[in-house]
């Protein structure tokens, strides 16, 4: 289960995103088409020559809880042999880097455009390349960040001699859906680590039968899926019976009714 934090897909006016070059051009924000013509914000930017760092940098993303999130990339890229320019200045890839803040403070000159502060996440390589007169391609590319501490974070894009288009950008966490098994309630939890521990109770008419048990345990792995069964001792309470696999108890109805007509003896 995907929890999304940001998506330029869904944006309805400019992205405004912050762009920092000692050269030009720089990342210019235009409108463009998805792969079902609806119309969205994206980037571009075209290095004719030399391989000076072009930086862009979202605005402040809320983690909400997450300890790490993903970053899903839709871009173009055009095949050096393509373009009329060095060929050794010319890149295929670009560089993504997020920082981490506890208050929205960036600004046009900080922190530094560098790596550290930025902290780098991968040098993205295109699989498809846009060649004249050739098929036009988009790549998809998901990353992961983290971990995550602090309030928010930033995404930052650094192209040196690339000429690319940055389609879209969505960030989201994966979290495990509330959850009702083997009589146990488990609510909607977010994994912090490889599997999260989740505590549960007994679903409604269900108890277990030590009062000194420990409550119902399950763990939520990292790709936001429930591993394995819960640990638990729930069970129905006299007159309920198990019903809908194991979801619920159900009131036994020839019990229900001796303990209506002989409620001293039930």
């Amino acid at each position: 289960m995907a929890k999304v934090l940001m998506n330029t897909k869904t944006e309805t006016s400019d992205l405004k995103w912050t762009t920092h070059s000692r050269s030009r051009p720089e990342w210019e924000e235009v409108s463009g088409l998805d792969e079902e013509n609806n119309s969205v914000r994206t980037y571009q930017i075209c290095q004719a020559e030399g391989s000076s760092s072009h930086w862009l940098r979202s605005k402040m993303i809320d983690r909400r809880g997450a300890s790490q999130v993903y970053v899903e990339l839709l871009f173009t890229m055009v095949e050096c042999s393509s373009r009329n320019t060095h060929h050794r200045s010319c890149k295929e890839t670009f560089n993504l880097y997020y920082y981490q803040s506890d208050v929205d403070d960036a600004t046009p000159t900080y922190p530094a455009w560098m790596e550290n502060p930025y902290t780098k996440v991968d040098t993205v390589a295109a699989d498809f390349l846009l060649r004249k007169g050739g098929e036009k391609k988009v790549n998809v590319k998901t990353l992961r960040l983290g971990p995550l501490s602090k309030r928010g974070f930033y995404l930052a894009f650094q192209a040196q001699g690339a000429c690319m288009a940055l389609l879209s950008v969505r960030v989201f966490f994966k979290k495990c859906p509330a959850l009702t098994r083997s009589l146990s309630v488990f609510p909607e939890t977010v994994p912090r680590s490889l599997v999260q521990e989740a505590v549960g109770q007994c679903v409604t008419h269900a108890a277990q039968p030590a009062t000194n048990a420990r409550p119902p345990k399950m763990f939520c792995g990292e790709d936001g899926q429930w591993v394995d069964q819960p640990t638990t001792s729930c069970t129905c309470l006299p007159g309920f019976e198990a019903s809908h696999g194991e979801l619920e108890c159900k009131g036994n109805r020839r019990f229900l009714l001796l303990r209506r007509r002989y409620p001293r003896f039930c």
